[in-house]
């Protein structure tokens, strides 16, 4: 085997490899770019109807944490 062709080979994989990660990333940001506009949909009618567009009741408040901390030690 030559040193030639083994770089060329070499070369060409990085090339390969180069080429799919851009394409991956072009696509992430085009699905990434849909994502935003369905939420920015969501956040313009919730203002409209003078609502939360997300509303959680999952994550604890930090009033709500205090009133639990305070409560602990009382």
């Amino acid at each position: 085997m030559k040193k030639g062709n083994l770089a060329a080979s070499a070369s060409k994989k990085v090339q390969d490899v180069a080429a799919e990660k851009r394409a991956q990333q072009k696509k992430l940001q085009q699905a990434k770019t849909f994502d935003n506009y369905e939420i920015a949909i969501q956040i313009s009618k919730a203002r409209k109807r003078n609502e939360e567009a997300f509303p959680s009741k999952d994550i604890e408040t930090l009033v709500e944490m205090a009133i639990k901390v305070v409560a602990a030690n009382f």
